[in-house]
């Protein structure tokens, strides 16, 4: 059962909680499993079996590490780091590389809403409301402007959580996503999605 106290509970809150009482940590686990399970998925791990693995060694490292946490860093983007970079070691171990991006339903309705927003580019696109066309020319994009596209649109992530994600200034977080969105443009108009 869960305490309500803890439910109720910052993150900060909880991370102090457990540093007294490792059994807090379960109130973080339950609050980040499914949105960095989803994560991981969107990072190109299709296989129940390896998600949950992964979210094992994420869990486990931040909790062996949660005294070295930098309380000046939000809590979730020093836990999306962490996910980041064991899913990377992940596909590094099986020497694999990540499944394209597929993303379901739910995903779907949630970067829709998000490119609303982006009406410089996006705004045909999201109208003419074609999925497959805009998931087939995300997984041509370099890496490193899917992963800021993705943490931006599909995470909900700022610049600065970016930045601290992925270990990169927040500039240059603003340049790839610039840059990414050029290519995006003209990959959607090598697709037949005109005005952009």
């Amino acid at each position: 059962m869960q305490n309500e106290n803890e439910i109720n509970k910052t993150d900060q809150e909880l991370i102090i909680a457990t540093l007294h009482d490792k059994r807090a940590f379960s109130e973080i686990v339950k609050r980040y499993e499914a949105p960095i399970s989803r994560y991981i998925r969107r990072l190109g791990c299709k296989d129940n079996d390896d998600i949950k693995d992964v979210l094992q060694e994420i869990f486990i490292k931040v909790f062996i590490n949660i005294n070295d946490y930098d309380h000046n860093l939000k809590f979730s983007s020093w836990l999306y780091r962490i996910a980041h970079n064991e899913t990377i070691s992940f596909f590094r171990k099986k020497n694999t590389r990540p499944n394209v991006l597929n993303l379901n339903a739910e995903d779907s309705e949630i970067f829709f809403a998000q490119l609303a927003d982006e009406k410089d580019f996006f705004e045909i696109a999201v109208n003419q409301n074609d999925a497959s066309v805009i998931y087939d020319v995300l997984n041509q994009l370099d890496n490193k402007y899917k992963e800021v596209i993705m943490l931006r649109f599909l995470e909900d992530k700022s610049y600065i959580e970016i930045s601290d994600i992925l270990k990169i200034p927040e500039g240059t977080v603003a340049t790839l996503l610039n840059r990414g969105k050029k290519e995006l443009r003209v990959a959607l108009e090598t697709k037949g999605i005109k005005n952009i």
